[in-house]
Formats: C-alpha cells, structure tokens, sequence
C-alpha cells in the first residue's frame, strides 16, 4: 500500500506499461488455492482425521501435546452452554486459510473471533475477488517493489488490487455516522452486513460470514492495517472522521462475557499465534473489574498452538496456567498446548472437527448484534440483551 505507483489514490498507474505488465505476471501467475471446509459424500462421523488426533493424544511427546489440542476442542464444542473465543495471528488468509476460518465461523466450531485488521484487510480482498499468489522467497525484492508486488514469505500480492479496496471501504465510510464513534467490532459487523447487502462482494468472507452469523470480531489494533490507513485517507480527502473508540470495545467484551456467565453458560479460548489477539480476548475475563464483575468465573478452556517460548517472558508465550495469576483463566480451566506452527493443524483439525458433527445441530450458544446507536446487543439461548444497559456503562 505503500508504492507511489500503486493505485489510483497514491499515484501515477502504470498499469498499460506493457514491460511493466509482463515482468509482474512473472509473479502473479499461479493463484494460492483457499482451503476451504467440506462436508458430503464420504465424510463423516469418526473420519480417519478425527482419529489420527485422537490416538495422538493417546501417545507422548509433542503428538500428545498436539492431539490434546484437538480433543480439548472436542470436549469444548460437545459441551452444552459452551462458547468458543478464537484468538488468530499471523498471515493466515494469504496463505490460504481465510476460507478455513470463514467455515469454522459457518460450521460454528467458533462463536468469538479476535484477530488483526491486517488479516481483515486480506479477507477484504478475497471478499472482493481477488487473489494471492504462489511465490518463493529467493527472490530479488527489489525488484517486487518497482513491479507493485508485495510478499507475504513464499507468497505474492498484487499491490494494485490491495490499494483497489479503497473503493469499497470509502463507499461503506459513507454510510456511517461521523457524529458518534464505533468500536472497532460494531464496524466490522457492519461492513461485513454492508458487503452482502450491497452487492459488492465477489465472494464470502470473514467479513461477511461473521456479521450473518452474529460471530463478533474483536480487534485489538484497528490502526495496524492498510484498512485503517484508507479510514485516514478517507477523512483526509472529505473531512468526515469516522471515530473507532476501543475503551468501550474492552467493556463490551467483558459484558460479553457476563452475559454468557449469567446466562449459566461459560466461555473458553482456542489461541493460534500469539501477539495482541491473544491478550485482548482475555483480558475480557483479567479486566471484569472494569464493571464490578469480579465474580466471573473466567474461561474455563486455554487450548494453545504457539511458537513462542515461555522463557521469554512475552505475552505470546506465557503459558495458560500462568494466565490464571492475571484472572484470565479459572482454577478448572481444561488446558491444552502445542509448541509449533499452528496453520497445518489448524486446517487438519478444523476439517476433522467438520466430519466428527456432520448431522448434529449446529451450534448456535451467543450471537452479537448492533443497535442503531451503537449498543451490543447479545442472545444467549432465546433471550437478546442490552448489555450496555444490564451492566451499566456508557
């Protein structure tokens, strides 16, 4: 997003330069294939994947570890009144797993997801139409940047079609009141609903997925992303600033967990990556003091694939159980950790999971909406409630 010779709002295109043109199909020539979640003929209860997890818990070592991952979830989404925070880091949808996370929203194998506005940015773009790029990283990065590529490790994007998603996130900014801020999950349910209903979108999303299915999105950096830079661009060429307010964010996220608690049910955390997702989701639990909820009994599941160390220090590699020091996690908190990348187990497992529940009734325990003003509104069972009104905050 940076080139000044990207797209049309940075600069001069280039874009009938025919050098310019061959030297980038070079690059932009094999798509990355999304991995998406499937469900049909042949798949099933007590898949072959499903069971590869579950005797790898019945082994030691790191396969253990890593199938106690699996079964935790299990456990999890078995449980009745059980609600599912996912915390995700790290270029996932790039590298194709985009689709993998918008199943696991559809198939509710998730009901909360906190990630980065970077990987919103990228939803964005599939959302659009367009792709990324099967590339390598030995490769002469000086020349990707006078050809607008960008590089994601051993993968391409086309530069222009990024800088392209200005177009319609200044037509969705035109929709929003400048009078009133927004957290940063009330504007990424609304662009997800104002996608669909605009009959922009090419393709189904993160975005989009979320706001049907009342899955919140919760954002601990909304000013770390090219998204947020075309916001700035946006108030810069109108003069309209579009206000996100993330004091109220982390009291909707706490009141989110209240409702779910009140309504007799609990939360747990699946954690991918490390990094601000992962603390912003539980401090929902370390912050209920906020609103005198001190009596949360905080998330009750902490499964865990990282590759950052404990010894470190670092908050992406603390373990779970330290996370009960912080009253993050409960004293019955099932824990479950993997030291390792988590993109190949997270596709594994999540089709895995898809198999194990073909027939079940979907799970549907919290969903999350926005009133006209700004208040979340949370059903849990049967019952919507004003949390801004139930626990009293502004």
């Amino acid at each position: 997003m940076t080139s000044s010779t990207g797209a049309h709002q940075y600069g001069a295109s280039r874009e009938h330069d025919a050098e310019y043109e061959a030297s980038r199909k070079r690059y932009l020539r094999v798509p990355v294939e999304p991995l998406e979640l499937h469900t049909g003929p042949g798949r099933g209860p007590g898949g072959p994947a499903a069971e590869t997890y579950r005797a790898m818990a019945r082994s030691s070592g790191p396969m253990r570890n890593l199938g106690e991952v699996f079964t935790g979830w299990e456990r999890l989404l078995a449980a009745e009144d059980q609600v599912a925070w996912l915390t995700i880091a790290g270029a996932y949808v790039p590298f194709g797993l985009g689709a993998t996370v918008r199943g696991m929203v559809e198939h509710r194998l998730i009901d909360v997801l906190t990630t980065t506005p970077a990987q919103l940015t990228h939803d964005l773009t599939a959302t659009m139409g367009h792709r990324f790029y099967r590339g390598y990283e030995e490769v002469d990065d000086n020349v990707l940047t006078e050809l607008d590529v960008n590089r994601y490790w051993n993968t391409f994007g086309d530069e222009h079609e990024l800088n392209a998603n200005a177009e319609p996130t200044f037509a969705f900014l035109e929709t929003l009141d400048a009078g009133r801020p927004y957290t940063s999950s009330e504007f990424f349910y609304r662009f997800g609903s104002w996608l669909t209903q605009s009959g922009t979108k090419r393709a189904e999303g993160i975005l989009t997925a979320c706001a049907a299915a009342g899955v919140p999105i919760f954002c601990p950096s909304p000013g770390d992303a090219d998204m947020a830079a075309e916001i700035a661009l946006y108030r810069k060429r109108t003069g309209r600033a579009i206000l996100l307010d993330p004091a109220k964010e982390v009291m909707d996220m706490v009141a989110l967990n209240a409702a779910i608690e009140d309504a007799g049910a609990r939360a747990g955390i699946i954690t991918l990556g490390g990094g601000a997702p992962r603390n912003y989701a539980q401090q929902a639990m370390a912050c209920a003091f906020i609103l005198e909820r001190s009596d949360l009994r905080r998330y009750n599941y902490g499964l865990r694939i990282s590759l950052d160390p404990v010894h470190t220090g670092g908050l992406s590699g603390s373990s779970v159980s330290e996370g009960k020091t912080w009253k993050k996690y409960s004293d019955d908190t099932v824990i479950a950790e993997y030291f390792g990348d988590f993109m190949a187990p997270l596709y594994q497992m999540a089709q895995a999971l898809v198999d194990e529940r073909a027939g079940q009734p979907k799970r549907d325990p919290v969903r999350v909406r926005y009133g006209d003003d700004g208040r979340m509104l949370v059903t849990v069972g049967e019952t919507e409630a004003d949390v801004q009104e139930a626990y009293d905050y502004r």
